[in-house]
């Protein structure tokens, strides 16, 4: 990160609502992540740079999806320049990818999702539904899937059912004809181009549709999170969680959801096409085929069931694991390790329990989908048989590959299933949010066009929920602007009654309706926090605020920023607002960017700010000066550091009013006292300002005084006057001089070198020999493939060697048993009637029903016998498979916790605490849940591929002729592709970490941002952080 611009426009202030205003593409002069000197045009290729796509005419700026034709698209041939790319160079850098299509830009899909959002909750109200809106966005493209779909499995159909069938026939015929039997064969290929060309289709669309959704959710999510008017009812780990696992969630379900539509068809045509072959008995097997979709779906409300209560308990460890980093220095300190990780690890105990129970389900819906054509073929046949029915070889074997043909539904079923429920968990996830109150920055003006601030009669309460109203007591206050505020609080009172009494409610009538359902109305179910606020700030003067702890002082600041409910009385702020917070938010930037802060540089304004700030020091010790990267949240800053640049933020703003929340706290006391009167006496002479402190002294210079008492303010005026009044600030002022008084001298530019020293005492101060940190959240990339010893790792942490083969053998086992079924099915299809003769009339013949063997039951025993097998083994593998991969994932959380408690401070000062929450939430929601069902599926799939490869070479030899071709085609495909994915893969997980940064560091911050005007700002750099995330996908 070079240089960080935050947008050379100054945007209005958001306005409240539930919708979402975003900038367009461009607005912001921002340079991210390039060198000095670069034009903001440079921004819009989204960070990635490939001359070498430029030669093959897609252009740097254009995606080539979208000049690319439909059988380049459905068959991803524009990836093959990226693809031979990696593969010649072993990796691929950020840099050599595409910008995201404009198509699939966070912009232009977030706004249509706003306003789909908004549509929902003006018809609708609190009960409007998500999941419809996210119909709404993707129902276009889906029903194109759908259709694509179709074409995939009536084609898949039509082969078995029609050219099998007459192949199957042609095979029997004793003088076949060539001609006709090739065309069969042409046949069959041409169904077969047409069922995976389709299905290619079907994906291109679904990827698109997943990535359009995934960053327009995002996209929206975090422009709520910027105008929340408070974070109470949701945890940063919730939130971290919710951005990052529960996006991926929405992919899942357009990229798969969509394949759950395919099954109906295919379950109707294979009914009716088996119901002409074999006649009635043939509902039997197809019975099986539609009764487990109900089965699906009650797995799929276990499984969405299952994954609301994990999901509660990750985000609790995310919470915690958040707080640890935060606190890590105070826990290192006080020695807590061992009672933190005792914590962390009693909520992963929970979470495993419950992963535990996900697992066994998944493995059940996984294991059983392939089995299902075992048993509907075996009560197909039996059935038939036993009725007494004639059954032949053609129709048995037509009957197995349409029940095969049926078989991709069902294939396709668990992962759909899978993917819908635990996006319908994120849906609710994301309405929650969707739902909170937003922010309402203070709109109105003062009466009076010489005040700045004013409150009348204002009782306010933070958006707590829950809590019972309590009266507002309305402690007696001195001061010079109340008459007008409760003349003002008189006639809203006279005109609330006459309201109520023009529609028959008074205050002792009857209720309302909201009463009447037992829900009160907000403002009495809140607990108010600030009581009868009377005040009126004139323009230019400089209000000292003073109180014990948790008197009110910074509920006061936080009701003029238009952060908390107001319940009764009004609020009003005539200018633009500069905030400086009691912790001071730092942007992980220079200390230049950190100070302008999206304003353009003037160089004497900027160095009459530093001196104010006495930053001047601080300068010289760092190695590029104000150009010095200092690292996320200011880590390698000092308190006092971090304070006087959020001081000197606020003085480059050039604002109107100033709301300082004790701004000298962190500061020596000769900085303190210099700061104050270069600072805030003489740069902010002409300002109006609000200025919280606990250091009294300072309050002797202030133009009023208000003392803040139990959420009132208990008295007001000017110091004089207050200490001739011999009250509660006479009383604490007094107590304050009869304490050590710290000797205040204000530096010079000779003291600098003393005032330094002062400075450096502190611990976490930065020193010469201190190297810079240079860490915009990017993770350093590493090259190559996946080594050895990570998937050593992870079999050791399974249980080693041991563990590992015994769930090789059961997979073995597994499908070997399944084969074996299917094989013998095949075999006992081929022995027909076993040339047994039967009589008809006065001749005898050799019959070609299979009920006619004298050997049916037999071959009908062991089939069954067989199915039991597969079964046991089925169910055994689920067991140990799930035990192991948890076993696995628990143990790793373990082993990446400890060393994370055991690293020395330097790794969390120089480590942005986004990328290790992300290794805690998303990667280890990887380990978790993907890479076990995914490995499942792996597993299964290639040792099945091997089974039917050994068979079908042994029943037909010939087979290996277009075997071996094939095979030296696949593994050269294979040896670009996995280059190549890997890479992608990787890329995808680096570019997450800046991205959870900005959220975290965002909502950190999220008060100075609303303050300062700057949520949309930060908005659009999240858009471009998103753009490279969704590329991945």
């Amino acid at each position: 990160m070079k240089q960080h611009d935050f947008g050379r426009i100054e945007p209005e202030s958001l306005q409240p609502g539930s919708g979402v205003t975003l900038l367009p593409e461009g607005v912001l002069g921002v340079c991210e992540d390039r060198a000095p000197g670069c034009h903001g045009e440079e921004l819009e290729e989204g960070g990635a740079k490939n001359t070498d796509h430029k030669t093959t005419g897609g252009g740097k700026d254009r995606h080539p999806v979208d000049s690319a034709g439909l059988f380049s698209f459905m068959t991803f041939h524009w990836l093959t320049p990226l693809a031979v790319h990696a593969r010649r160079k072993g990796r691929l850098l950020l840099d050599d990818v595409w910008p995201v299509s404009q198509q699939e830009g966070c912009h232009a899909n977030s706004l249509r999702l706003a306003s789909l959002w908004e549509d929902e909750r003006r018809s609708k109200g609190s009960d409007a539904s998500l999941c419809s809106v996210v119909w709404s966005f993707c129902r276009a493209r889906l029903l194109l899937s759908i259709l694509c779909l179709t074409v995939t499995q009536l084609a898949g159909f039509s082969g078995p059912a029609f050219v099998v069938k007459r192949l199957l026939e042609y095979t029997q015929q004793t003088q076949p004809d060539l001609g006709y039997g090739l065309l069969l064969v042409l046949g069959v290929l041409t169904t077969e181009l047409v069922r995976s060309w389709s299905l290619a289709l079907t994906w291109a669309l679904n990827y698109r549709t997943g990535s359009r959704l995934r960053g327009a959710i995002l996209s929206l999510a975090f422009s709520k999170i910027l105008k929340l008017r408070s974070i109470r009812d949701k945890t940063v780990g919730q939130l971290v969680n919710m951005c990052s696992s529960d996006g991926q969630r929405m992919f899942d379900a357009a990229a798969v959801g969509s394949l759950l539509a395919g099954g109906p068809l295919v379950a109707v045509l294979g009914v009716v096409y088996n119901l002409f072959i074999l006649g009635p008995t043939s509902l039997l097997g197809s019975a099986v085929f539609i009764l487990f979709y109900p089965t699906m779906m009650f797995s799929s409300r276990l499984t969405a069931f299952l994954r609301r209560k994990g999901v509660a308990v990750t985000d609790r460890r995310v919470q915690k694991m958040n707080e640890i980093l935060n606190y890590i220095k105070v826990i290192k300190m006080f020695a807590w390790v061992k009672a933190f990780a005792q914590d962390v690890r009693r909520i992963r105990g929970e979470e495993q329990r419950i992963l535990e129970l996900t697992g066994y389900f998944q493995s059940i819906t996984v294991g059983v989908a392939p089995i299902v054509v075992v048993i509907a073929s075996v009560a197909t046949f039996s059935a038939h048989m036993l009725l007494g029915y004639d059954l032949t070889a053609a129709q048995a074997f037509t009957v197995v590959t349409v029940f095969n043909a049926m078989t991709f539904a069902l294939k396709v079923t668990p992962f759909s299933v899978k993917s819908l429920s635990e996006a319908a968990v994120a849906t609710d996830r994301f309405k929650s949010l969707f739902l909170m109150a937003e922010v309402d920055s203070v709109s109105a003006l003062p009466s009076d066009p010489q005040v700045a601030v004013e409150m009348c009669g204002a009782s306010l309460a933070w958006d707590g929920g829950g809590q019972s109203a309590q009266p507002s007591p309305c402690v007696r206050t001195t001061g010079r602007h109340r008459h007008k505020c409760r003349q003002r609080a008189v006639l809203q009172e006279e005109e609330e009654v006459s309201g109520s009494l023009l529609t028959g409610r008074g205050r002792g009538g009857a209720s309302g309706p909201e009463e009447e359902e037992g829900t009160p109305p907000p403002s009495q179910r809140l607990q108010s926090t600030l009581h009868c606020i009377s005040l009126s700030i004139q323009q230019g003067k400089l209000v000292g605020v003073c109180g014990s702890v948790g008197s009110g002082k910074t509920s006061l600041i936080s009701a003029i920023l238009g952060q908390m409910m107001p319940l009764e009385g009004s609020v009003a702020v005539r200018g633009r607002l500069a905030y400086v917070a009691q912790q001071a938010w730092i942007l992980n930037a220079t200390l230049r960017d950190n100070i302008l802060f999206g304003q353009e540089y003037q160089e004497d304004r900027y160095q009459s700010v530093l001196s104010a700030c006495c930053l001047r020091p601080d300068l010289s010790l760092l190695p590029n000066a104000d150009l010095t990267e200092i690292g996320e949240r200011g880590a390698t800053l000092s308190g006092g550091q971090r304070q006087r640049i959020s001081l000197a933020r606020a003085l480059y703003s050039d604002r109107d009013v100033y709301v300082l929340d004790d701004p000298l706290s962190s500061l020596d006391a000769h900085v303190a006292n210099h700061v104050f009167h270069s600072a805030i006496r003489k740069q902010l002479r002409h300002k109006t300002v609000l200025f919280v402190t606990h250091q009294l002294q300072y309050l002797v210079d202030c133009d009023d005084v208000i003392l803040m008492r139990e959420g009132s303010i208990a008295e007001q005026g000017n110091h004089d006057n207050l200490m001739k009044l011999n009250r509660d600030y006479a009383a604490m002022f007094n107590h304050f001089q009869l304490g050590d008084t710290p000797h205040i001298e204000a530096p010079s530019r000779k003291s600098g070198g003393s005032q330094r020293k002062a400075a450096d005492s502190k611990p976490g101060s930065v020193k010469k020999n201190t190297p810079v940190v240079k860490d915009n959240g990017e993770e350093p990339q590493c090259g190559g493939g996946v080594a050895w010893p990570v998937f050593r790792l992870y079999m050791a942490a399974c249980g080693g060697s041991a563990s590992c083969l015994l769930i090789l053998l059961l997979f073995v086992l597994n499908v070997g048993s399944s084969a074996f079924c299917q094989w013998w099915l095949s075999y006992w299809i081929n022995q027909g009637s076993g040339n047994t003769t039967v009589t008809q009339g006065n001749s005898s013949a050799v019959s070609v029903s299979m009920k006619d063997n004298p050997m049916m039951h037999q071959y009908a025993a062991v089939y069954a016998s067989s199915m039991g097998v597969m079964l046991l083994f089925k169910l055994i593998r689920g067991v140990v498979f799930v035990k192991g991969t948890l076993r696995a994932s628990s143990k790793l959380h373990d082993q990446l916790f400890h060393k994370l408690l055991r690293c020395p401070m330097k790794f969390f000062d120089t480590t942005p605490a986004a990328r290790i929450l992300n290794s805690f939430s998303r990667d280890m929601d990887e380990v978790d849940t993907r890479l076990p069902f995914q490995a499942e599926m792996f597993i299964q799939n290639v040792i099945l591929v091997f089974f039917c490869l050994g068979v079908i070479s042994w029943v037909f030899p010939w087979f290996l002729a277009a075997a071996g071709p094939l095979v030296l085609l696949f593994a050269a495909l294979h040896g670009v592709s996995r280059v190549f994915i890997r890479e992608l893969k990787r890329l995808d997980n680096e570019t997450t970490s800046p991205f959870m940064a900005h959220i975290t560091s965002s909502v950190q911050g999220l008060a100075t941002l609303q303050a300062y005007g700057r949520a949309r700002d930060v908005l659009h750099r999240s858009d471009k952080n998103l753009w490279v995330i969704l590329w991945m996908k």
